[in-house]
């Protein structure tokens, strides 16, 4: 009884978020309190303690600290300048445009939140494509891709895999040694993919004649003293992750003194701190913490552990390429942070008879699939849609570059991501299959 009430509440509260109507992060804060209210009616399936014990503190602490690390560099202007300077280095090419800002993407994402690097490139990219009369469609995808592929290579780059590292007590140099080589295999995947398909999606490789590189080098360092403070803290910052393991302390440890540290010396306007620490997605993921420790109270986690049991009858290998197929699936729809923490309790259980991180790996390549398939799959993919529409309604005349007319929509990106999925889950099955145990 109470696994089907808690399955349709989980479900009604993403319907509510996904419609629009409601705030997701007052959908997910009303969900948790749901969750805890219909614990208490049945039996007390679940209570406060249990729910606080579900809440992974530790992401929420990355969240924070690397959250204040990427606004003080995006307010120093430096994502602006490489932005700027990777346009002038791709001569209004469509091919070379997509090139380097995907590396670019995938280079910023690595070290920073991906979200702080989409937000940063899509301004430069949409004003490239127009002054190079470039279709901005496919660059669009790869940037989200790119992105995702970025934040999957590290501990601190997407919300997934700072879920994981609290989940798994995993350290910087684990994520560097298990996802680094798969992300770069499938970045070059993904150029590949779009170097066959370029001529299908309108992505030259000469640049219009008209094309007039030295109106785009309008961004420069804003703030020195900013731009001098977020490098010295990511670098440290970084270097408290490396050392982590060895010296046997937490990453959350290293990420709040980070974050603390950036508080007093940031600079850091009061109107706008609430934003600059992330506290929507802090709040987002505390009540989505409780809500998959309700589904777990309830034993709905438990069925699905028993599913991939069951389906692969004891293969380990046939387990973690089930799992790897699910969350990718369950990622297409429901997005890749409650993904991923839907599928942490699936993961840690089959973590005890599957020995080394290799569970956590399929699980953070599964996302990753998922999530670069959609434009629900990650957020990148919504916030490159709006920045696209904006520019449109500034600068009619480029819907003259636009391959398809309409634009970037759901259909669109299906229609593209969805291959890349398939490449995707294909190539990391292989490697999953290569490096277990």
């Amino acid at each position: 009884m109470s696994g089907w009430l808690a399955v349709l509440l989980f479900a009604a509260v993403f319907v509510a978020f996904y419609s629009g109507r409601v705030d997701r992060r007052l959908a997910m804060m009303g969900g948790a309190g749901l969750f805890l209210l219909l614990g208490w009616l049945l039996d007390g399936f679940y209570t406060p303690r249990m729910a606080l014990d579900a809440i992974y503190f530790d992401t929420l602490i990355l969240l924070f600290g690397m959250s204040l690390i990427s606004d003080t560099l995006a307010r120093s202007g430096l994502f602006a300048v490489l932005a700027e300077r990777a346009a002038l280095y791709a001569m209004g090419s469509g091919w070379l445009t997509l090139v380097l800002f995907s590396l670019l993407t995938y280079l910023v994402s690595s070290v920073v939140n991906n979200l702080a690097a989409m937000v940063v490139m899509l301004p430069v990219t949409l004003e490239q494509c127009r002054l190079g009369r470039i279709n901005p469609v496919p660059i669009l995808i790869a940037e989200v891709v790119a992105s995702n592929l970025g934040g999957a290579s590290t501990m601190i780059g997407d919300f997934p895999n700072m879920i994981i590292a609290s989940a798994a007590h995993l350290h910087f140099v684990d994520f560097l040694a298990g996802m680094m080589v798969p992300c770069l295999l499938l970045l070059a995947a993904m150029l590949l993919f779009f170097q066959v398909r370029r001529h299908l999606l309108g992505i030259a490789v000469r640049p219009d004649p008209g094309y007039r590189p030295g109106t785009l080098l309008t961004a420069q360092i804003t703030d020195p003293y900013l731009y001098r403070l977020g490098l010295v803290v990511l670098s440290l910052t970084l270097l408290g992750f490396l050392g982590a393991k060895a010296l046997g302390i937490r990453p959350a440890t290293v990420a709040l003194s980070a974050g603390l540290l950036l508080l007093v010396t940031g600079r850091f306007a009061k109107e706008s701190l609430l934003e600059a620490m992330n506290g929507g997605d802090i709040l987002f993921f505390l009540g989505l913490f409780v809500m998959v420790g309700g589904l777990r109270a309830a034993g709905v986690l438990d069925g699905v552990t028993w599913l991939i049991s069951t389906v692969g009858g004891g293969n380990s290998r046939l387990e973690l390429l089930l799992l790897l197929v699910m969350a990718g699936l369950v990622t297409l729809f429901l997005n890749a942070g409650p993904s991923t923490a839907f599928f942490i309790p699936v993961a840690a259980d089959m973590s005890g008879y599957i020995p080394g991180p290799i569970v956590w790996w399929a699980l953070s390549l599964g996302v990753l699939a998922g999530s670069s398939a959609s434009l629900t799959g990650a957020t990148a993919g919504s916030v490159a849609v709006s920045y696209l529409e904006r520019h449109l309604v500034r600068f009619p005349a480029m819907r003259a570059s636009l391959i398809p007319a309409q634009g970037l929509d759901a259909a669109v990106f299906l229609r593209q991501g969805l291959p890349i999925m398939a490449l995707f889950i294909t190539v990391s099955a292989l490697y999953i299959l290569l490096v277990m145990p």
